[in-house]
């Protein structure tokens, strides 16, 4: 089924309506045995051009644009979230890539780790060159070397998505959209201890005084040695939030 067209397209160009944009580009097979660059190419005009997927500054402060429902609807998204459209699409019609997680900034490379061309899904999928890679790390302040090439491992990918979910729903007045983001980061089998403290808070706002409770007490059993002035302030709020019950 082809996905909803937005508004308007990338780059001035109103994207098809309807259009599967892996339908569109041919016959797998014979498009997975296209050269990088060729392939990146043809990405660039079905997806990015066609389709009209890519972002702009203010997805940056937008939730939709880290959950994949939302950017295949509105065809809107970080980096990340477009960069992991352009690899399903690419898998599908048998075009090796995968993503590669510069600082603050993930594109695709199209190819092997030996012969790739990186694609920046962003800005509609337009070729990078490996100076322009650079140029994106030494802006963050970060030297740049060939190990920001490498391939991003899967759970990382994952991680960095629920992340930036939680920081942008971290912004929001409502206290059950904070937790929501929260658990989500909390299914991944590695996870910052302090993610169990602040879903217990938010339990506790919601006047879960008991799974609130559970996870403070949690948390403070995790970072009793490493950092005991916070395990002792999260067994007084758990303390706290047992009182509460009735």
């Amino acid at each position: 089924r082809g996905i909803p067209p937005p508004a308007g397209g990338a780059e001035g160009r109103q994207p098809g309506a309807g259009a599967d944009p892996a339908g569109r580009l041919g016959e797998p097979r014979r498009f997975g045995a296209l050269d990088p660059r060729t392939a990146a190419e043809a990405l660039h005009e079905a997806l990015g051009l066609d389709a009209g997927f890519a972002g702009s500054a203010g997805d940056y402060d937008d939730l939709r644009s880290s959950l994949l429902p939302d950017v295949l609807r509105r065809r809107r998204g970080l980096p990340i979230l477009l960069s992991v459209v352009w690899l399903e699409v690419a898998h599908r019609l048998g075009v090796a890539s995968y993503l590669v997680g510069l600082p603050g900034h993930v594109v695709v490379a199209v190819g092997s780790p030996e012969d790739f061309v990186l694609v920046d899904p962003f800005a509609a999928g337009r070729l990078l060159t490996i100076h322009d890679a650079a140029a994106k790390v030494r802006a963050t302040g970060v030297a740049f070397n060939r190990a920001h090439l490498a391939p991003m491992d899967p759970q990382d990918v994952l991680a960095r998505i629920l992340g930036n979910i939680r920081i942008l729903a971290a912004r929001s007045d409502t206290p059950r959209t904070r937790l929501w983001a929260v658990e989500l980061s909390l299914l991944l089998p590695h996870h910052p201890a302090s993610l169990r403290r602040e879903r217990g808070e938010l339990r506790v706002r919601l006047g879960d005084f008991l799974g609130g409770a559970i996870d403070l007490t949690a948390f403070a059993d995790t970072v009793a040695e490493v950092e005991p002035a916070a395990a002792a302030a999260a067994r007084q709020a758990a303390a706290a939030a047992r009182a509460r019950l009735n």
